[in-house]
């Protein structure tokens, strides 16, 4: 994973805007629903509103908002203004995550699952969370606890980068 480290370096200071969760599941071919039914049945317990880019499945929404794909402008825009980013393992989703300043919460796609054709987004996750940039959150389940856990770190990277030195 050389260079990753110069990559995610060129961060820069998220603006507070309105409250809310943007989900995303990148543009693979495989539907996530397991991500997107975490999170609607979720949703309640996250900031709102919740917009969910849900790629090539056809959820039930409940009352979150959302959309198939997004043009790259209103996919950054989202990024920037989120107060949490929920997110799957891509690394373009993540790299705009950490350039934004953002502790992104990120679900691996399993291929035993049939979300992708291969575990590749795993061992990407796994070094991303090991270098502190993302929460890696392996069991959906647990996908509140890890969006306050993404929280508390953006709140206190907001508060370090803002101190006088």
């Amino acid at each position: 994973m050389a260079g990753l480290e110069e990559a995610f370096s060129q961060r820069t200071i998220r603006r507070p805007l309105t409250v809310s969760t943007f989900v995303s599941v990148g543009n693979a071919k495989q539907p996530f629903p397991r991500l997107i039914n975490a999170v609607v049945h979720q949703s309640a317990k996250l900031p709102q509103p919740v917009f969910i880019q849900y790629g090539s499945a056809r959820p039930q929404l409940g009352a979150c908002q959302g959309a198939s794909f997004l043009q790259m402008e209103e996919f950054e825009q989202r990024v920037q203004a989120a107060t949490l980013l929920i997110l799957h393992a891509g690394a373009g989703c993540i790299l705009h995550a950490v350039r934004a300043g953002a502790t992104p919460v990120v679900v691996v796609r399993r291929a035993d699952l049939g979300e992708h054709i291969d575990d590749h987004q795993r061992e990407f996750a796994n070094e991303m969370g090991s270098l502190g940039k993302i929460i890696v959150c392996s069991n959906v389940h647990d996908l509140t606890r890890a969006a306050s856990a993404a929280m508390r770190l953006q709140e206190t990277a907001s508060i370090t980068s803002h101190s006088p030195r």
